[in-house]
């Protein structure tokens, strides 16, 4: 039987070494197929870059991969901040790599040339669903990160007005509400990302913060004092968080430290309602929530030495919203209004360069691995199955 079949293959092998199939146009980013002389498909290798520092990353990086290392993604984002499908594939992928794309690379630059004098400037990613506004977000974290700013990143959001099993009266202001466990991890995502920069900034807090009769946070303790409170008493844990907002603002503008603000779907903050309801069955808006209270803050222009980076996201509106991607519309007039002044940054759809980059990678991942789909047709058909979506593309491959 191996013999029969080893005789099979010779006689097939001149045609598939003269099918167009695997005639593949070569580019720079794209390594053509071919036949050595054992008869087996040589690997077409992603096109990668060793430049792993967000800071270093040029116009020529452009559709290039970077890898983030373990240790990054343990500190910045263990408790969120890349999609999770994203994180199913590159679990399968055995690496994290993110693709060095215009609008991180814009927003980047934007960053680096800010005046911290003044008030922050805010940088709103927008575009159609699955474009890569999200991981766009996830390099620039990793940007500000390695740069030394301390973080108050939010990357679910929208859960506050959707998820409201754990949504309670608020003990210190009448008429607000908490959300006491979904703060506390809050907390603990906060310490993650900034234990280490917080242990060299030395801040403190400026005044005593009383819990009950027993518990206090002593003016001039550690400002990691009000996160540890928020830890590990979950009741406490969304009043710990409107103080821990409100002593970094000052000393902020106080030049103390610098501080960046990022939003996955910052939109969110200006829907009218939300899921949960009072005793009296009417909707609580997102106003009377005490974490809304806490980050809507650092989104006026009333401080300096920061920046407020979000994205608008078409699917954290409610349903009947949702006719457009772009930002007048999902922020409604409130949250134009109080971001004002802001700069749009588009992010589209893959160009062909990053189209090519994006297959080439599958290839290399294994994840593509038929000879159809990574012969120059094959790579016309992804292209308009997936329309050049990002989140297209990976959802048509899954089958490949």
């Amino acid at each position: 039987m191996a013999g029969i079949m080893a005789r099979r293959i010779l006689q097939i092998l001149p045609e598939l070494r003269s099918s167009s199939i695997l005639q593949v146009k070569n580019t720079q980013h794209h390594l053509p197929l071919c036949w050595n002389s054992h008869a087996v498909l040589e690997q077409i290798t992603a096109p990668r870059t060793s430049v792993n520092q967000p800071s270093l990353h040029t116009k020529d990086h452009l559709g290039l991969w970077y890898r983030l290392n373990p240790e990054v993604l343990k500190q910045l984002y263990s408790l969120g901040g890349i999609p999770k499908k994203y994180v199913v594939q590159s679990t399968t992928f055995n690496e994290t790599c993110l693709m060095v794309r215009e609008p991180a690379l814009t927003v980047i630059d934007l960053i680096k040339r800010s005046n911290l004098s003044l008030p922050p400037n805010k940088f709103m990613l927008y575009g159609r669903d699955g474009a890569g506004k999200s991981l766009s977000l996830t390099h620039i974290l990793h940007y500000l990160a390695e740069d030394g700013w301390l973080l108050i990143h939010l990357p679910v959001p929208s859960q506050w007005r959707r998820n409201v099993k754990e949504v309670v009266p608020s003990s210190s202001v009448p008429g607000r509400f908490d959300h006491p466990l979904q703060a506390a991890v809050w907390l603990q995502h906060f310490r993650s990302q900034n234990s280490e920069l917080m242990k060299t900034l030395q801040l403190k807090t400026s005044m005593t913060y009383t819990w009950t009769r027993r518990e206090s946070t002593e003016a001039g303790s550690p400002l990691m004092a009000l996160v540890e409170q928020g830890i590990n008493r979950a009741r406490f844990a969304s009043d710990s968080i409107m103080a821990l907002t409100t002593e970094i603002k000052k000393y902020a503008t106080d030049g103390r430290c610098k501080v960046a603000v990022v939003v996955d779907g910052i939109n969110t903050f200006y829907c009218p309602d939300s899921l949960y309801r009072r005793e009296d069955r009417t909707i609580v808006e997102p106003d009377n929530f005490t974490l809304f209270q806490a980050f809507s803050q650092l989104f006026q222009s009333d401080w300096k030495n920061g920046v407020v980076v979000g994205t608008i996201d078409r699917l954290v509106n409610d349903a009947e919203r949702r006719e457009s991607h772009l930002p007048r519309y999902l922020l409604r007039r409130k949250g134009w209004e109080k971001l004002d002044p802001f700069i749009p940054i588009p992010v589209n759809d893959y160009n062909n360069l990053e189209m090519e980059s994006a297959i080439n990678y599958y290839i290399d991942r294994h994840w593509l691995q038929t000879v159809n789909g990574s012969s120059e047709q094959g790579r016309k058909e992804l292209a308009a199955l997936s329309g050049c979506n990002p989140l297209m593309l990976m959802k048509v491959c899954n089958a490949l």
